[in-house]
């Protein structure tokens, strides 16, 4: 695998769009010969395998062989003239979204060079519309009979090239003269002699093309119909001649890549709490969660949703009028008005949606890539009571038992701050009920917590499991993972839920007590704010050895500690995650003891990270340095 590549974050078709090269003038044309076209084709090819590769989850194969094909484009236009630059034009803006898309996505990538030429451009092709072979602009209409080489064919190619030149979307492709006037299966589009009547114009007209975010001009549009109530003609010598090869001056339109931005917290419309829910309910059925959604739009997540499908970006920040989603909605666009089978969407529904694009189309939830299910349930979950949440909740572990131990009978009990399940009696869980409060007074003593108030908002669930069978049948339904043999419990927090997992203890190895302190303390910790893993698997176990006292399993950590820093390189191992599962856990504790040791800088962290920052700036405001600089003093103490 080549270094330069990074982890990716989740897997995304490369999408094969050509690019408005900037040129500077050539001196002379090379024939574009057979040979060379061959040479192209190959690295076309290499490139659309990558894209297959990568849609298939071979992520490691898909970028070095965009890496090999980028070697070989640079090479290959070493000394190129104007022709061979058109002629790679498809291959070099493959090699550009791809680094696009693949950047958005946590990628890096060698840096991809633009070729460049100090040569005048070739005249274009001499025409009666276009005398003394002036260069072609389409400020106005021209004087003169239209020429498809000089002026409908740039139109054709900034504005079509993406879907219908470079591909043959709808099963209708403008490569050639030739097939743009065959048309699609369904039939021709232009009708020489009948602008008004050809299908063509009618779909601009229309506003339904072109798509992403591109847009014909009035002036181009009246060239286009001149060119049709003329005859339609072609002026070059051979219809079948590509059009990327007619005029050296027309190139494809590249589309917009439309990049997820993070909300400033100014904006009137919040996408979580107003957006998602409207796009979740009317329009995930057919673009969210299948196997294939529908024109490949998937707006499973926020970024999906910003990408578009075959249609490219739906959405233009700043921009909602020329936003296809809009358009879609409206039935403005062409084609089936948006949602498909449902009534549309009303008012107030479009003006949130409006209103959020011309503020920028921005995003206040957690991660660019969330499920949008889980950005709706957050949201609702922020802005839930304690009672509401609790009642959430307490229906959400209903449900997982169910997934997890299906036909297998529970008891469930509540107490103030928990709601206990198990396939213990009633009365059983309400003794671990009582233990667990106990347990939660004492580390919330510990933490300083406000006695008046929830130890949690919404209640923390617990499910205590009999058996490690069923332990780990849980772990496998509920968290899509295997759970570690050591692991006599583990806790969990995301604010739509919050619970702590424990097997019941059949020896003296360690204590109900301490496992309930160390879940209640590591999702206190994890509620504060967006902290990091190693805090509050830290914080868990600092805390639970400060409140409880006697278990092995706890008294057994400090002596493990040493072992433990046996395994780490640097200090900062496990800041960076370098240094994981159970030791990078035993360092974590030792580490945050150390931090707790100075308990001024430690309130400060704290109540910093309470009151919203992000985790790193709370650090260095308290401790004056970054958590992996701040490390190397702990690891000279001893650790």
């Amino acid at each position: 695998m080549n270094s330069v590549v990074k982890p990716l974050k989740s897997r995304v078709m490369l999408s094969l769009l050509l690019f408005v090269l900037t040129l500077s003038p050539a001196l002379a044309q090379v024939t574009i010969t057979p040979a060379m076209r061959k040479a192209e084709n190959a690295l076309r090819v290499k490139i659309t395998r990558a894209g297959n590769w990568f849609a298939q989850g071979k992520i490691d194969e898909s970028a070095d062989l965009v890496v090999e094909v980028q070697k070989e484009f640079q090479e290959q236009m070493k000394g190129a003239d104007q022709q061979q630059l058109a002629l790679y034009s498809k291959v070099y803006n493959m090699l550009k979204k791809a680094h696009a898309l693949l950047e958005l996505e946590g990628v890096e990538l060698p840096e991809l060079e633009k070729p460049m030429i100090a040569k005048p451009m070739p005249k274009p092709v001499g025409n009666p519309g276009n005398p003394g072979n002036a260069p072609m602009t389409l400020d106005a209409v021209p004087d003169g009979k239209i020429s498809f080489i000089n002026h409908v064919t740039p139109v054709l190619m900034a504005k079509c090239g993406n879907c219908h030149v470079r591909q043959a979307r709808g099963m209708f492709s403008m490569e050639s003269f030739e097939t743009l006037m065959k048309g699609p299966d369904a039939g021709v589009v232009i009708f020489a002699k009948d602008a008004a009547g050809s299908r063509l114009i009618e779909v601009i007209e229309e506003g339904d093309m072109p798509r992403g975010g591109l847009k014909i001009t009035e002036v181009e549009l009246a060239v286009l119909k001149k060119w049709i109530d003329e005859g339609a003609e072609y002026d070059g010598d051979d219809p079948k001649a590509l059009l990327v090869d007619l005029n050296p001056n027309a190139s494809v339109g590249d589309l917009p890549v439309v990049k997820p931005v993070k909300s400033t917290g100014s904006e009137s419309i919040s996408f979580k709490n107003d957006v998602a829910p409207i796009l979740l309910e009317n329009c995930a059925s057919c673009h969210g969660f299948g196997n294939r959604p529908s024109g490949r739009f998937n707006l499973a997540t926020y970024s999906g949703l910003l990408r578009g499908g075959e249609n490219g970006p739906p959405i233009l920040p700043g921009n909602p009028d020329d936003s296809y989603l809009v358009k879609k909605l409206l039935g403005t666009g062409g084609g089936n008005r948006m949602p498909r089978g449902r009534d549309p969407l009303n008012e107030d529904q479009m003006k949130i949606i409006t209103t959020w694009i011309q503020e920028g189309a921005t995003f206040d939830g957690r991660d660019f890539n969330t499920d949008i299910r889980r950005v709706v349930a957050i949201a609702i979950a922020e802005k839930s009571t304690h009672e509401e949440l609790s009642a959430s909740r307490t229906a959400l572990a209903a449900s997982n038992w169910n997934l997890a131990m299906p036909g297998i009978n529970h008891a469930t009990a509540d107490t103030t701050n928990f709601h206990l399940l198990g396939t213990q009696t009633e009365a059983q869980l309400e003794e671990f009920g009582t233990q667990a409060e106990a347990i939660a007074k004492k580390v919330a003593l510990a933490l300083k917590l406000p006695a008046d108030k929830p130890l949690l908002k919404g209640r923390i669930t617990l499910y205590f499991f009999n058996a490690r069978y069923d332990y780990s049948e849980f772990g496998t339904m509920i968290e899509k993972r295997s759970l570690p043999p050591r692991w006599k419990g583990h806790f969990k927090f995301d604010i739509v839920d919050a619970y702590g997992t424990v097997l019941i203890p059949r020896s003296e190895d360690y204590s109900l007590d301490g496992l309930l302190a160390e879940h209640i303390a590591g999702i206190h910790a994890r509620s504060i704010g967006d902290v990091p893993a190693w805090f509050s698997n830290g914080l868990a176990r600092a805390i639970a050895a400060k409140v409880v006292k006697g278990d092995p399993r706890i008294d057994a950590w400090k002596e493990a500690v040493n072992t433990a820093a046996t395994k780490a390189a640097n200090s900062s191992d496990i800041v960076t995650g370098k240094l994981g599962g159970e030791d990078g856990a035993l360092l974590s504790y030792s580490y945050v003891q150390f931090l707790m040791g100075n308990a001024a800088r430690w309130n400060a962290l704290l109540k910093a990270v309470g009151n919203g920052a992000t985790f790193n700036d709370a650090f260095a405001g308290a401790y004056g340095d970054t958590p992996a600089k701040i490390s190397e003093i702990w690891w000279k103490s001893g650790s």
